[in-house]
């Protein structure tokens, strides 16, 4: 899930650079070393109790006070709108589920955040289709992939690309060339395409 996350940030942000600690140990050495613009937290990091609130603070607390300059988001695999109150009160600005998180959504939040000083958005599972992943795909091919098969019913491809278009700051014929690109790979592949392809 890690690198997963890590490539929906890099995707929603656009030009920037990533950087993943598995470790409080780690995340703390690099904080140190630099300033980052916006600091993602996992709660549930190894070596403390994912399931203890304490524990739970206490890493939350520790990445803040290591990067006071920066914007911190945490995202967890176990939301809770008391939990994100809590984080909020010791400087998260973001808090977000990891059930449902779909691509784009940190650029969302950062406007949440820039407009109303906190985002919250707690765990949405809706899943009706399985998420799926290729290799050989472009990031934003991937992207629209995605977005291709979550639309909603009788949404149409045209729609889908207009949105692609205002979250990435592109033209919507460049989206259609993605599409159109990544729907090709897929099918030279020999890739049974999910419906709604």
């Amino acid at each position: 899930m890690r690198l997963a996350l890590m490539e929906q940030i890099r995707s929603s942000l656009g030009d920037c650079m990533v950087l993943g600690a598995e470790t409080l140990e780690i995340a703390t050495r690099e904080l140190q070393r630099d300033d980052f613009d916006l600091v993602v937290i996992d709660p549930g990091l190894p070596g403390f109790d994912p399931t203890a609130p304490a524990d739970r603070v206490s890493v939350v607390d520790k990445i803040i006070e290591a990067s006071p300059s920066a914007i911190h988001v945490v995202v967890t695999g176990s939301d809770s709108s008391v939990e994100a109150e809590e984080f909020r009160q010791i400087g998260a600005a973001g808090y977000l589920g990891k059930t449902g998180l779909e691509p784009g959504v940190f650029s969302d939040v950062l406007e949440d955040i820039s407009t109303k000083g906190f985002s919250i958005r707690l765990s949405r599972v809706g899943m009706t289709i399985p998420d799926y992943r290729y290799s050989g795909l472009t990031p934003r091919e991937q992207e629209i992939i995605d977005m291709m098969t979550r639309r909603e019913r009788g949404m149409k491809r045209k729609q889908i690309y207009e949105l692609m278009s205002q979250r990435l700051g592109i033209d919507v014929g460049t989206v259609e060339k993605y599409y159109k690109q990544a729907r090709a790979k897929l099918m030279r592949q020999g890739h049974k395409l999910p419906k709604g392809l």
